[in-house]
C-alpha cells in the first residue's frame, strides 16, 4: 500500500452539520473515510488541545492508553476485519508524523475519493493550515456553515450535556470569550486565513440550513465537488437528523442578545459578500424562495472579504480607546453590546475574569493589563476593572485620547439590581469587592468568626442591610468622574441608563455611524431566578 494524501479536508464547524456529512458521505460507495472519526493532526499545536504524545512509545508508556488500544486491536482481529485491525494498529501505534497521516489513507482503494472530516481544524492558524497544504497540497476543503449564534448554543448545549459546562449566562459567556468559543463562528477570517494557502476553488461553503431545507440538492453539489460519479441518494437518510441536542432549551433571551451584538459584524460581513442564507442570519428569515444551499469559493469571494476586513482595520487603527466606567449594575455590559454590534471591537467581563484584570488592578500591577493583547487588540472596555476607585484617572492619563462613558441609573434602583443580581450578598471575590465598597473590616470579621476561609472566597458579605453605604459610594463614584472630566468635557459621555435615546447619543460621542437595524440592548438584567434567590436569602436571615 503507499501512502497517499486525502482528497478533501472537511474543516469545521462544529455542530454544523458534519455529522450529517459524514454519514452520508459513507454511503456513496466511491467514498473512503477513516474508522476514526475526527484525526485532529493538524490542530495539535492549538491552545486548549489534549491528545495523546505524538511518539509511539510515550502513548504507549500509559498504561490506560495502551491497553485500551489494544483492547480494540484484539476486538477488530477477533471480528475477522483484518483490514480495520490492520489501519487501527498503524492510527494507534505508529509516530504522529507527516508519513503516518498519510499512511491512514493508504488503505483507501486506489480509485476511491478518500478524506477526513476534523471540525476543529477551522481554528487552526497560518502556520498549521500551511503544514496542512504542505501535506495536501490538492485536498479539496468543505466547510459546514451554521447561525453563528444558534451554532454557539448548540455548543452550550452539548457541554452542558456532558457536564463540562455549567448553566447559566455568565459561565456560558466565559465560554464565548474563549479560543474555543467565539472563533468558531468567525467564519469569513477563517476563509481568509485557509485562502493564505489553499486556492479559493479549492473550497466549498456548505449551509447547515440548507440541508434542512435542500437536503438532495446539498449531496449532490458535494459530489460534484468531489468529482463523485453520481449516485443513488436514500432522501430518508439525508432528511434524518444527526447529532441533535437531546435538549429543546431555547436560548435565553439575555445570552442571544449578547451573542447577536457580538456577531453582528461578522454576520454583515458573510451576508454581504454571500447573501442567500447567509443574509438570513441578519433577521433570522428566509426568504420565499430557496438560496443556493452551498456556494463554491471564487477568488471574488476572497477579495470581498479581505476588502472588509482590511476596512475595519483601518477603522480601529484610527480609533481611540473607549471605556466604560460606569458601576456595576449601571448598563456596563448593555453598552459593550451596543458599541460592538455596532461594530467595535469589545472586551468585558468574561475577558476581565480570564485575564485577571481586576486582582491585577488590585495589587497595582497595570502594566500587565496595558500590556495584553487582549487589551491591545479592543476599541471598547466595560465592567471591572475599569470602574474600580480612580482607576480611570490611571487609564485617562495613560491615554490622553481616550473616552469614556458614565451611565447612572437612581440610587435605590441601582442598589435593588445589586441585590438582586447577587442574592442578597457580594458579587464577585470578596476581598476585591470590600477594597472597592470600602468593608476590608467587615471581611477581617467574617474571616476572625471563621478560621480558615479565604479572603478571595465568593460572597461572603451580605449586602442588603448596607443600602445607605452603598448607594453613598454609588453616588461618590460618579460625582468623582464627573469632577475629573470637568475641564475635558469632549472625553466623557454622562447619561441616565432609563433615556429612551442615550445609547444612540453614545454613538455620535465615540464617533461612529448608527446601524438602524441593532437593537437597544438590555443585557444582564436581573432575572426572575435571582429575585427568588434574594427572596430566599431573606427569609433565611429572618428567622
Amino acid at each position: 500500500m503507499t501512502p497517499r494524501s486525502p482528497d478533501f479536508i472537511c474543516i469545521g464547524a462544529q455542530k454544523a452539520g458534519t455529522w450529517w456529512l459524514r454519514d452520508n458521505l459513507r454511503s456513496h460507495p466511491g467514498i473512503w473515510m477513516p474508522m476514526v472519526p475526527e484525526l485532529h493532526y493538524f490542530d495539535e499545536a492549538l491552545e486548549g488541545a489534549i491528545f495523546p504524545p505524538r511518539l509511539a512509545s510515550e502513548r504507549a508508556a500509559d498504561e490506560t492508553w495502551r491497553a485500551a488500544a489494544l483492547a480494540e486491536l484484539q476486538r477488530l482481529a477477533m471480528g475477522g476485519n483484518v483490514a480495520a485491525a490492520a489501519w487501527w494498529a498503524t492510527y494507534a501505534f505508529l509516530d504522529r508524523d507527516d508519513q503516518w497521516y498519510r499512511s491512514l489513507f493508504a488503505f483507501a482503494p486506489p480509485e476511491s475519493v478518500a478524506g477526513e472530516i476534523t471540525p476543529r481544524y477551522m481554528l487552526c492558524g497560518a502556520e498549521e493550515i500551511a503544514h496542512m497544504h504542505k501535506v495536501a497540497p490538492h485536498a479539496k476543503l468543505l466547510f459546514m456553515l451554521r447561525h453563528p449564534v444558534e451554532r454557539f448554543w448548540s455548543q452550550c448545549k452539548m457541554k452542558h450535556a456532558g457536564g463540562r459546562l455549567p448553566r447559566g449566562e455568565a459561565e456560558e459567556m466565559r465560554l464565548f470569550d474563549t479560543p474555543n468559543g467565539r472563533p468558531r463562528g468567525e467564519y469569513s477570517k477563517a476563509i481568509l486565513r485557509f485562502c493564505q494557502a489553499f486556492a479559493p476553488e479549492q473550497m466549498l461553503l456548505i449551509f447547515q440550513e440548507g440541508i434542512i431545507h435542500q437536503p438532495a440538492a446539498v449531496m449532490e453539489a458535494i459530489h460534484e465537488f468531489l468529482g463523485l460519479p453520481e449516485a443513488p441518494l436514500n432522501i430518508a437518510d439525508l432528511q434524518e437528523p444527526r447529532n441533535q441536542s437531546a435538549s429543546r432549551e431555547p436560548m435565553p433571551a439575555g445570552l442571544r442578545a449578547r451573542l447577536d451584538a457580538a456577531y453582528r459584524t461578522e454576520i454583515e460581513a458573510m451576508a454581504g459578500v454571500f447573501g442567500g442564507y447567509a443574509a438570513g442570519w441578519l433577521d433570522d428569515k428566509r426568504s420565499g424562495e430557496s438560496p443556493p444551499p452551498v456556494v463554491r469559493l471564487s477568488g471574488a469571494h476572497v477579495d470581498a472579504l479581505a476588502h472588509r476586513a482590511e476596512q475595519a482595520a483601518r477603522r480601529r487603527a484610527g480609533r481611540t480607546k473607549i471605556f466604560c466606567v460606569s458601576m456595576q449594575r449601571s448598563g456596563t455590559t448593555s453598552v459593550g453590546d451596543w458599541l460592538e454590534a455596532n461594530g467595535l471591537t469589545r472586551v468585558g467581563s468574561p475577558t476581565s475574569v480570564r485575564m485577571g484584570w481586576t486582582r491585577l488592578w488590585m495589587q497595582g500591577n497595570y502594566d500587565a493589563i496595558f500590556s495584553s493583547s487582549e487589551f491591545k487588540r479592543a476599541d471598547v472596555f466595560e465592567d471591572d476593572p475599569w470602574w474600580c476607585p480612580d482607576f480611570f484617572r490611571v487609564v485617562a492619563e495613560r491615554y490622553p485620547d481616550a473616552k469614556f462613558i458614565l451611565l447612572e441609573r437612581d440610587a435605590d434602583a441601582w442598589f435593588d439590581s445589586m441585590c438582586h443580581h447577587s442574592g442578597g450578598r457580594n458579587p464577585g471575590w470578596t476581598d476585591i469587592h470590600a477594597r472597592i465598597y470600602g468593608r476590608e473590616a467587615d471581611l477581617e470579621e467574617v474571616i476572625r468568626k471563621n478560621p480558615g476561609i479565604p479572603s478571595d472566597g465568593w460572597s461572603m458579605l451580605s449586602i442588603v442591610e448596607h443600602r445607605e453605604h452603598y448607594q453613598a459610594v454609588y453616588q461618590r463614584h460618579g460625582e468623582t468622574v464627573r469632577s475629573y472630566f470637568r475641564d475635558q468635557p469632549d472625553r466623557l459621555f454622562v447619561g441616565r441608563l432609563d433615556a429612551p435615546d442615550v445609547f444612540q447619543r453614545m454613538c455620535g460621542f465615540v464617533g461612529i455611524e448608527h446601524n438602524a437595524q441593532v437593537p437597544v440592548p438590555r443585557s444582564n438584567a436581573s432575572t426572575d431566578a435571582m429575585r427568588h434567590a434574594l427572596e430566599a436569602y431573606l427569609e433565611k436571615r429572618a428567622r
